[in-house]
């Protein structure tokens, strides 16, 4: 089950269109990381996946519901937190707290459950003024998670986070689907830290979804590049050319191969060895998100710049 189903969805602002059919499908119990760089629609999307802004045209359904036909009973299920949250300096965290909870009629025991999952109790009644930066994020989230929403919309969730303050978040939002059975969507321009929580992403460029899917098969799509210790480096390069493999000396012992599938590697070692090669250590490189991120929005503008160009 998807809990947000995006199809073809346009919107133009001024005279930008700023989304141009997009269509985005975020699974159930996944950390979904929407990924952009500036400019490329995400904060748009999030003002119409949280119905402060209507689509143009296009469909839009949060939780199998039309946020412009239910706009309402959409978001009691659904939780968002913006960059930057507004908090009460001069309230305790536990005051803040007990104000969304009454708006929203839950039960006394809400605000003390949400503290516990952020791992604020014990500074509950301190004020928030004197919080760090990263206590504020985990308060300004148990406040979106008041209610147990089905769904989290948070923008740049760990924006302005020291190291320590980052681990805590990244450790929070990867536990939130298995502890709270919630879906994480968040979008995020830090995408060392995504990559080691996100289960899906999604790569939003000039409006458009250039890529979406697992990170497993997006991981499974891309070649990396293989290092191999050897006894003989000019040797094994010439073997290694002679099958087909781009390699290059790195030094009199190694040699690298790139671009390579990782169930190549095998085939690879396979050859040398049957060369006579004496082969040490072979170590596969997978690219990083960052990496995938920059060669899949390199790849829409060199497309872009080709349907330009006058035959």
């Amino acid at each position: 089950m998807n809990v947000i189903e995006l199809v073809g969805v346009d919107k133009r602002l001024g005279q930008r269109n700023v989304l141009r059919q997009l269509s985005l499908q975020v699974p159930a119990g996944s950390v979904f990381a929407f990924l952009g760089n500036n400019g490329a629609g995400k904060s748009t999307t999030i003002r119409i996946l949280t119905g402060l802004l209507a689509a143009d045209s296009g469909s839009v359904r949060i939780l199998g519901r039309a946020i412009d036909v239910e706009r309402s009973a959409v978001l009691r299920d659904v939780g968002c937190m913006v960059d930057s949250p507004a908090l009460y300096p001069n309230l305790t965290a536990k005051e803040f707290l007990e104000i969304g909870r009454r708006i929203k009629g839950l039960p006394r025991t809400e605000s003390a459950r949400v503290l516990e999952v952020v791992s604020l109790a014990a500074s509950a009644g301190e004020r928030i003024a004197g919080y760090s930066l990263g206590m504020r994020q985990r308060l300004a989230l148990a406040h979106a998670m008041l209610g147990q929403p089905r769904l989290l919309i948070l923008d740049e969730p760990g924006n302005g986070l020291d190291p320590q303050g980052m681990r805590d978040i990244r450790k929070l939002l990867a536990s939130l689907p298995a502890q709270t059975g919630c879906t994480v969507f968040l979008s995020s321009h830090q995408l060392d830290e995504v990559e080691k929580i996100a289960t899906h992403v999604a790569v939003l460029h000039g409006g458009q979804v250039v890529h979406q899917g697992s990170v497993r098969q997006l991981a499974a799509s891309q070649t990396g590049s293989l290092t191999l210790e050897v006894g003989d480096s000019p040797g094994a390069q010439a073997v290694l050319v002679r099958h087909g493999y781009p390699a290059r000396v790195i030094d009199a012992r190694r040699v690298d191969v790139t671009p390579i599938d990782a169930h190549d590697s095998a085939k690879l070692n396979a050859v040398l060895v049957r060369e006579g090669i004496t082969l040490y250590q072979s170590v596969f490189h997978r690219p990083t998100l960052e990496h995938w991120f920059h060669e899949l929005t390199f790849e829409k503008d060199a497309s872009d710049a080709l349907d330009v160009v006058p035959a």
